[in-house]
């Protein structure tokens, strides 16, 4: 094949990557607002038939319900495991590519704990810009908040969506493009991880964040990912987070200091005193500078990444 028949080869077999994650953000979008709207429906109902305004849902209510969110998870997960089989699911992504050690364990778990601290200061940073032009992060910052509200809520944020979100973009995305080279898999499953968040408050982190699951997954297993994206969730994000609200503020800033600031100073250390091992690393395999321009290039990342970036800026409307 010519280099123009290769390209186009490459990008007819990127393409159901983009267009899956499209899929599974139309139908989870879909699904939220049919759960809110049910939850109307039977608010007016109840109100109407007893009188009484009280049942009526207020709008913090409507966006607590988070059925939507696991139905459109459990309807992703069965078509993604029609699709690619039983072999593909429980051999090639549940592969344990090597043990774990204690060592790498506490090094990945300072990293994605550290990783909080650098989101602190990038949303610091995106305050400020954004007051330059008469704009603030923190109303996205409440409606971002990783504390659960709700049954539905703590079930899909704490339990459902780190189990999903591995499958979805260490085991699906991730497995489907290893065969093009190891770090292009991780960096590019990394990517469309922190763009699926569409938000630029949680972005930069996820991007990290999926850094740190992708690398666990192509060298250990995805086990081991789920297990550090549920502590992240489930620990760092609702249950300290409601910790850190029941304490005085003097108080609940030095706890988060220590936590977060001192995971962050570990994880600097580790990335400088390995800084050879992970040169070593990024030199091991090369990534394909074509790889990366057709899968960029494909109808759909394309069209994932303009959703994404819509719904960015659609979160700086009034």
């Amino acid at each position: 094949m010519d280099e123009k028949q290769i390209n186009k080869w490459l990008r007819r077999r990127f393409r159901p990557v983009g267009w899956t994650l499209v899929g599974y953000y139309a139908l989870m979008n879909l699904m939220v607002y049919a759960a809110m709207v049910f939850d109307l429906v039977i608010g007016h109902m109840r109100a109407f038939a007893l009188r009484d305004l009280g049942y009526l849902p207020d709008a913090d209510a409507l966006y607590g319900n988070a059925w939507g969110y696991l139905a459109a998870i459990a309807v992703v997960l069965v078509v993604l495991y029609a699709w690619k089989g039983p072999d593909y699911w429980g051999g090639e992504v549940l592969t344990r590519e090597k043990p774990m050690t204690a060592g790498v364990f506490g090094c990945m778990l300072c990293l994605c704990i550290g990783t909080q601290m650098a989101n602190s200061l990038w949303i610091g940073l995106l305050e400020v810009v954004l007051n330059a032009f008469g704009l603030s992060a923190m109303d996205m910052l409440e409606q971002v908040s990783g504390q659960s509200d709700t049954v539905s809520m703590f079930l899909y944020s704490a339990l459902a969506a780190p189990i999903a979100e591995e499958l979805i973009f260490r085991g699906f995305v991730l497995r489907s493009l290893r065969p093009y080279g190891k770090r292009f898999a991780v960096f590019v499953s990394a990517l469309l991880f922190g763009l699926f968040h569409g938000n630029l408050l949680q972005t930069p982190y996820a991007f990290l964040m999926g850094l740190v699951l992708g690398y666990v997954t192509a060298e250990y297993s995805i086990g081991w990912a789920v297990g550090l994206h549920m502590f992240n969730n489930l620990v760092l994000a609702d249950l300290l987070g409601r910790l850190m609200t029941a304490l005085p503020e003097a108080a609940a800033y030095g706890l988060d200091l220590l936590i977060f600031g001192g995971c962050f100073a570990a994880g600097l250390a580790i990335l400088i005193s390995r800084r050879g091992q992970i040169r070593a690393y990024n030199q091991s395999e090369w990534m394909d500078r074509r790889c990366l321009e057709c899968f960029f290039t494909n109808s759909g990342t394309i069209v994932f990444a303009a959703l994404m970036l819509g719904s960015m800026l659609l979160m700086f409307l009034p």
